[in-house]
């Protein structure tokens, strides 16, 4: 009896023991609400047991040994808002999806730009303004000018027939960098980048540094860098169509198409832009005297496209590699009669090819390698027939006839890349690398011998070091060797404090700028700003440097934040035009004036940039910007001039420049409305010569209509009012002016997108 008690009470112990020592796991999937994506690295964990794991790759995750109990679960990861759900384990495993949404917090937005290593913005050593994709969307801008100017209070532009004359706290196109995934956007003869060129559909965000930043990125980047970061497609397949219209035949298009598979992916592209033009003005200031009834455009009737294949290769888990290859053409109508009687169109043509590849090393190190070669054609196309005042080699004059594509400049890039970054502890992130640039122009009738070659080949290093947890430490340098110079040093350091939820920062930077292909050895003639003029390069020339300064302190809080920002910075033997005699054949041919450049303008900047986000109730939420510029630089153009060789403002500045954006959206089953309003102020900007342009502001207003965002299906639609108040800018020609805008003008913009994910 007392045995089988015993027995009883032993078997019971064992039975309960058996049933506490059941366990079971939770697992599923966490992925982005809106775009389905997984969201690896996002972490899943249960407050209750301490338990939780990481998502992988594919969006999954699994916590094991769960006993039979309720629990709470919660994913969160950052940037978007963690979700929390309650489960019970009985007897049974159990599964649960996530779909996180975005959180409006834009110090969670991931920058590379100003340490060319990944960091969350709140975390970056260097300043770095971001304009994100949403951001791009809620605008729906015509062009990249458009949404650049539009968001940034600290950036300008100047468009023309070439391209876009971007301007960085006062300093010019030839001053700024612009970078398409961290790599060199090959610019025209003339310096200027034609933006157009980017597809803006294809943007995930785009990153602004401001100042010198020549230690990682070379030459050109004394003023800033503007990179534009792309988007990674991880669809199996999808195809997407962007189409804008609006008045003036203004039209946008863009396709993508993608298909892959976890190995290898291909992505075509086509973008299109046209424009039929417009004339705000009759008027036109042409040779010291004002002229009626001219034919000249505002903006000339152009089309434009880009067509582009990118393919991905992932062969292991440890190496990537990459090869992209576009080609762009561009058209350009400029009407003939009263004044400037023009017998030839403009057409451009350009041709990218790269490779690349990316190999991770253990430990997360990582070497990368790219080459690209670019060629960029600039022609006229003529119309009616001309006689030219140059002659062949038998003494013959050249005569055009219409019909005739005649080569007026050609410019060969081919660019090498090699980098290496090595995580070396907890504390110190190391960075080296070597590029190597190789330039030849060739532009007849232009140059000596038709044409000119420049190399240059550049080592840099740079460590990020985090001495506390507060403090971090970044310092760089560059040594450079250029075919036409001595060599360079350019160094660099930056510093950043974290205090509670304070950041300061603190930079210097030497600049280094070599003169442009142009600069050296460029010849041609133009008509200018209503004067004939002869312009010469010199190979004499010296090159620039710079010294940039700044210190920044940023306040962040998840609904607000704000930063502001002070900088310096010093130029010296900057490039200028100087005007200098017309010789007895230029004075056959009608110049009015010749320019040379020369090593005699010193340039200074002193400036302060104030942004700010804030995230009100009702889903309202308001952002924008301020900068104040103080831009001097030494006249040099005009002997005869009272201010010659002394500190004028530089051209194309303007001292007050605002920005502001007003949005607010609501979700309901299936439709999502957002609606945003910009506005852009911009005080008078300074000329030399030619007089000052107006202070002025324009302000938009888009509607944005999500109708279907699921897994497979998106369908967006925008719809506004370009320049509500209708301001028109009606300076006569040949006379600086405010804006290009034609006045009021409405557009509407349609996004679909079909889209299968698989791995």
């Amino acid at each position: 009896m007392l045995y089988t008690r015993i027995l009883t009470f032993v078997s019971m112990i064992f039975c309960v023991q058996t049933i506490l020592a059941q366990s079971f796991n939770v697992a599923g999937k966490v992925s982005d609400q809106s775009t389905g994506e997984p969201i690896a690295g996002a972490k899943v964990y249960i407050p209750q047991t301490g338990k939780g794991a990481l998502v992988d790759a594919n969006g999954n995750f699994t916590i094991s040994n769960l006993p039979p109990n309720t629990y709470t679960i919660v994913a969160s990861f950052i940037g978007y808002k963690p979700q929390e759900k309650e489960f019970v384990i009985n007897n049974a495993p159990v599964k649960l999806n996530f779909e996180l949404t975005t959180e409006s917090y834009a110090l969670n937005e991931i920058v590379v730009t100003g340490t060319g290593t990944e960091h969350y913005l709140k975390d970056a050593p260097v300043q770095t303004e971001v304009i994100s994709g949403k951001a791009l969307k809620e605008f729906s801008g015509r062009d990249i000018e458009d949404v650049l100017s539009g968001l940034s209070s600290s950036l300008a532009f100047t468009p023309s027939e070439m391209g876009s004359g971007i301007h960085i706290n006062g300093l010019k196109n030839d001053y700024v960098l612009v970078l398409i995934d961290g790599k060199r956007m090959n610019t025209s003869v003339g310096g200027q980048n034609d933006l157009s060129r980017i597809n803006m559909e294809n943007i995930q965000r785009i990153e602004i540094v401001k100042g010198a930043a020549s230690s990682l990125y070379g030459s050109d980047a004394i003023g800033g860098v503007i990179n534009f970061i792309t988007k990674r497609n991880k669809e199996e397949l999808s195809i997407s169509n962007s189409t804008r219209m609006g008045e003036h035949e203004d039209i946008r298009q863009s396709n993508n198409f993608v298909l892959g598979n976890k190995y290898i992916k291909s992505t075509s592209s086509f973008n299109l832009k046209h424009t039929h033009g417009w004339q705000n003005t009759t008027d036109e200031w042409h040779r010291n005297r004002l002229i009626h009834n001219s034919v000249t455009k505002t903006v000339n009737r152009s089309t434009n496209y880009t067509i582009g294949e990118s393919l991905l290769f992932n062969p292991t888990k440890h190496l990537e590699l990459m090869g992209d290859i576009s080609f762009y053409e561009k058209w350009t109508d400029r009407p003939m009669g009263i004044p400037n009687w023009r017998y030839s169109d403009l057409y451009y043509r350009n041709q990218d090819y790269s490779l690349g590849g990316k190999y991770k090393l253990p430990q997360g190190h990582w070497i990368s390698f790219d080459s690209s070669f670019n060629r960029n054609d600039y022609f006229y196309d003529y119309h009616t027939r001309e006689y030219t005042d140059y002659h062949d080699y038998e003494g013959n004059r050249i005569t055009h006839y219409k019909g005739d594509r005649v080569l007026q400049s050609s410019q060969r890039r081919w660019i090498n890349n090699l980098k290496a970054v090595f995580y070396l502890g907890e504390k110190n992130t190391l960075q080296t690398g070597i590029e190597h640039i190789w330039d030849k122009l060739v532009a007849p009738l232009r140059l000596e011998g038709n044409q000119a070659i420049a190399y240059s080949i550049d080592y840099y290093i740079q460590d990020e070091w985090n001495i506390t947890d507060r403090l971090n430490l970044t310092a760089g340098m560059r040594y450079g060797h250029h075919k036409d110079f001595e060599h360079t040093f350019s160094p660099k350091i930056s510093t950043m404090y974290k205090l509670g939820d304070f950041n300061f920062r603190a930079t210097y930077s030497h600049g280094f700028k070599a003169p442009t292909m142009k600069e050296l050895y460029y010849h041609y003639y133009a008509t200018i700003m209503s004067k004939f003029k002869a312009y010469y390069g010199d190979s004499n020339l010296k090159p620039q440097r710079s010294n940039y300064y700044s210190v920044n302190v940023e306040y962040h809080k998840p609904k607000f934040t704000a930063s502001v920002t002070a900088y310096h910075n010093r130029i010296k033997d900057m490039n200028s035009l100087q005007s200098t005699t017309t010789s007895y054949e230029d004075r056959m041919l009608l110049v009015e004036e010749t320019m040379h450049y020369v090593n005699l303008a010193k340039a200074r900047t002193y400036g302060m940039d104030f942004t700010f986000d804030i995230t009100l109730p009702y889903n309202f939420r308001i952002g924008g910007g301020y900068s104040y510029l103080d831009a001097k630089a030494q006249r040099t153009d005009d002997e005869s001039a009272d201010d010659y060789m002394q500190y004028v403002h530089m051209d194309a500045t303007s001292k007050n420049n605002a920005n502001l954006k007003v949005q607010w959206d609501k979700k309901w089953d299936g439709y999502k409305l957002g609606l945003t309003l910009n506005g852009r102020y911009q005080s008078t900007r300074y000329y030399t010569s030619h007089g000052n342009a107006k202070g002025h502001q324009l302000w938009r207003l888009n509607s944005y209509h999500g109708f279907i965002n699921n897994k497979k299906f998106k369908l967006d639609v925008n719809a506004g009012i370009d320049n509500i108040f209708n301001y028109v800018d009606r300076t006569p020609f040949g006379l600086n002016r405010a804006t290009t805008s034609p006045g009021r003008n409405f557009y509407v913009s349609l996004a679909a997108k079909f889209q299968i994910k698989n791995f």
